[in-house]
């Protein structure tokens, strides 16, 4: 049985909806973020580095989460150092779709008690 839950955010700045995060529950412990999105006139104003910052605390918050993965272009310099500022460590290369993987693994023994492109 397939095990796959999404959830959208929608990414709002000054009253305007200017783009969206989405990532997928593709088991009970493991979330891929699918898609990080910014209208392009709104980049380079930190407003994405914000909203994955959030959406990775929401995400987080979550007790059964151990990984959270992402994938991008691996000729993408600024997506991958982008990603790497938040934790992301690459895992490997899917053939099939031609993006790198990078996961960030939660160890919650630490604290009492993880795609498609962006």
């Amino acid at each position: 049985m397939t095990y796959l839950h999404y959830e959208i955010r929608a990414i709002n700045y000054r009253g305007e909806q200017i783009g969206l995060i989405m990532w997928v529950f593709e088991k009970p412990h493991r979330v891929s973020i699918w898609r990080l999105m910014v209208d392009k006139t709104y980049q380079q104003q930190s407003i994405g580095r914000q909203a994955l910052s959030a959406a990775l605390e929401e995400i987080r918050s979550l007790p059964e989460v151990t990984e959270i993965a992402i994938c991008y272009v691996p000729d993408n310099p600024v997506a991958k150092n982008f990603y790497a500022s938040f934790g992301f460590v690459e895992t490997g290369f899917d053939e099939e779709e031609e993006e790198m993987l990078a996961e960030i693994r939660i160890s919650r023994t630490d604290l009492g008690a993880h795609c498609k492109g962006a």
